[in-house]
């Protein structure tokens, strides 16, 4: 009879496990800090989609359109900045953009800068 010895253990180590769950949860972290910039983004684009598509923005002044944006973003508690919305004539054709940036805090002194930039035809 042959005596067997055992296997080595093979698998992550407890160091290496944590290392990798520290930096799953940072990740996280990072994502549920940011994602409410990108939804107060979504609000902004859903209400000159919405402008847009029922052709109320063409004959609307740019301070009607700041004033629509601003009270929706409001009610769903978030706010940008009313100049980051402006009109310009690109080739003959009226657009609205919209430009701005959120910084974001991360953790201790560092924060994250998500910059928003979009254009609808007017």
């Amino acid at each position: 009879m042959t005596s067997q010895r055992p296997r080595k253990q093979e698998g992550a180590s407890l160091y290496a496990l944590i290392i990798v769950m520290t930096l799953l949860g940072i990740v996280i972290l990072m994502g549920l800090k940011i994602s409410p910039a990108y939804i107060d983004n979504q609000t902004v684009t859903n209400v000159l989609r919405n402008l847009s598509e029922n052709e109320e923005l063409q004959g609307m002044p740019l301070r009607e359109i700041r004033a629509r944006v601003t009270r929706t973003m409001q009610a769903n508690g978030a706010s940008i900045p009313s100049d980051s919305i402006d009109q310009v004539e690109i080739n003959g054709v009226d657009y609205i953009v919209i430009e701005y940036e959120t910084r974001v805090p991360m953790f201790w002194n560092i924060d994250a800068v998500v910059k928003f930039d979009q254009r609808f035809e007017k």
